[in-house]
C-alpha cells in the first residue's frame, strides 16, 4: 500500500489498471478494499467502467484515446447523480433499465466482474498517466457538498437525467430527473424513513422489524417489502402512488387519521392543494366533486402489460391521458427545457404517447399533430400556441 499518496488518487491509479488489464490480483485485492471502505466511489467507478468500455480503435489510437479523456471529463465533471453528503453505505449508478419483471438485482457489479470484451492491449504508460491525471482533476470538478452530520445523506439528480442507488438496507432506487431523496443510516433505527421531493421507483428491501416509511409533502407511505412509484414533485398539483407488488399504506399528513391501503395495480392521485377535504372517491364519481384523493388503477402499455407509470425507468418517456400542462411539465424535466403554453384552452388538451430516443423536436412534431398547436424551440424555450 502506498501510503504517502491520498487515497482517492491510489484508487483512481487501480481503477486505471484494473481497466486496463494490468492489475495484479494483489492490487485487485486492494481495490476492492477501497470500495468497501468507500462505497460512494462506486458511481465513479461505474461512470469510467461504462465509458472504457468504448474501446479505441486499433488505429489512430493517440487521437482516439484523447477524445475519449474529452468525453470522460465533460462527463464526470457535472455529475448525473449528486452526494451532498457522501454515504457510508449506499451506491449508485448510471440510469438503469428495471427488469420486465421487477425482480431486484444488483446495483454495481464488484470490481472482480468488471470486463472490457475484445481488450486485450495494454495501454502504454504515458496514456495511463495521463489518464490519471485526468481522473484526478475530475475529481476535483465533481461536485460533493458536506452538510453538518445529523445522520442524513443527500442525493439528488438534475433535469434531464435518472439515476439508480441501494440504499443501506439493500432497498433499490431509480430516480427520475430532478429528483431528491433523503435518508439516514439505517442500522441501529427501528425504521428504515426516507423522504422523497421529486419521483422515484422504490423496489424495497423485505425486513419485517423494520417498516420502510418515505415521507414526502403530502402523504407518507408505510411498507415492508414491495415495488412501487410515487411522483411528488413540489410545483404539481398531485402527489401519485402506483403499487406493482405487495401493499403499502398511504397516510395523508393532514388527514393523519385517514389511511388507505392499496394493493397491486393499484394507483392513488393525492391534489396537494385541497387536503381539507375528507371524502376518498373512485375515477367514477362526479368530475365537478374532485375529492382530496382519487382512487384508480395503473396504466398499462398493452403490446406488453408494461405499466406505463415505470417506462421512465427504461429511459421511454410517458403520459396516458395526461393534459398538456402535465406533458409539458414531464418534458422541460426529460430534456432540461423551459415551455410556455399561451392558451388556457390548450392546457387542458389530453395526451397519450410513449417515446423512445426521440429528440425534443421529434416529441413537440408528434403532440403537434394530435393536438393541432403550433411551437417554437429557440435554445432551452419552448413556446406552445393556438
Amino acid at each position: 500500500m502506498h501510503s504517502k499518496a491520498p487515497q482517492d488518487e491510489r484508487f483512481w491509479l487501480l481503477v486505471s489498471l484494473k481497466l486496463s488489464g494490468e492489475a495484479t490480483p494483489e492490487e485487485t485485492h486492494e481495490l476492492a478494499s477501497l470500495l468497501r471502505d468507500h462505497p460512494e466511489w462506486g458511481l465513479r467507478m461505474e461512470q469510467m467502467a461504462n465509458l472504457w468500455r468504448q474501446k479505441p480503435a486499433e488505429s489512430g489510437k493517440e487521437a482516439t484515446f484523447n477524445r475519449h479523456l474529452q468525453r470522460l471529463s465533460t462527463h464526470l465533471s457535472n455529475p448525473v447523480l449528486q452526494y451532498e453528503q457522501a454515504p457510508e453505505q449506499a451506491t449508485a449508478g448510471p440510469s438503469a433499465p428495471l427488469p420486465s419483471d421487477h425482480k431486484r438485482h444488483p446495483a454495481l457489479v464488484a470490481p472482480s466482474d468488471f470486463r472490457v470484451p475484445g481488450f486485450r492491449r495494454l495501454i502504454p504508460a504515458a496514456a495511463a498517466a495521463a489518464l490519471i491525471g485526468a481522473i484526478l482533476l475530475i475529481i476535483l470538478q465533481t461536485h460533493h457538498k458536506t452538510t453538518p452530520a445529523e445522520g442524513f445523506n443527500t442525493v439528488t439528480t438534475r433535469a434531464a437525467s435518472r439515476s439508480k442507488l441501494q440504499l443501506p438496507d439493500g432497498t433499490l432506487v431509480w430516480l427520475n430527473a430532478d429528483s431528491k431523496l433523503t435518508y439516514k443510516v439505517f442500522d441501529q433505527n427501528p425504521t428504515r424513513e426516507v423522504q422523497l421531493v421529486g419521483e422515484a421507483y422504490f423496489d424495497v428491501a423485505k425486513d419485517k422489524n423494520r417498516p420502510f416509511i418515505l415521507h414526502t409533502q403530502t402523504i407518507d407511505i408505510r411498507v415492508l417489502g414491495t415495488a412501487f412509484n410515487v411522483q411528488c414533485y413540489g410545483n404539481e398539483r398531485n402527489t401519485e402512488t402506483s403499487l406493482f407488488q405487495g401493499s403499502v399504506e398511504v397516510t395523508l399528513k393532514d388527514l393523519p387519521d385517514k389511511k388507505i391501503i392499496l394493493h397491486p395495480s393499484e394507483k392513488l392521485t393525492v391534489h396537494n392543494n385541497e387536503m381539507a377535504v375528507s371524502d376518498i372517491k373512485t375515477k367514477e364519481a362526479d368530475p365537478d366533486d374532485e375529492p382530496v384523493m382519487t382512487l384508480g388503477k395503473v396504466h398499462y402499455q398493452q403490446k406488453d402489460n408494461t405499466y406505463i407509470e415505470s417506462l421512465w425507468t427504461k429511459n421511454q418517456l410517458a403520459f396516458d391521458d395526461r393534459s398538456l400542462e402535465e406533458v409539458a411539465k414531464q418534458i422541460e424535466r426529460w430534456y432540461g427545457v423551459h415551455i410556455t403554453i399561451t392558451s388556457e384552452k390548450l392546457k387542458t388538451t389530453r395526451f397519450s404517447g410513449v417515446f423512445e430516443d426521440e429528440t425534443l423536436a421529434q416529441v413537440m412534431e408528434a403532440l403537434k399533430l394530435i393536438g393541432d398547436f403550433h411551437y417554437t424551440i429557440h435554445k432551452n424555450e419552448v413556446t406552445i400556441t393556438p
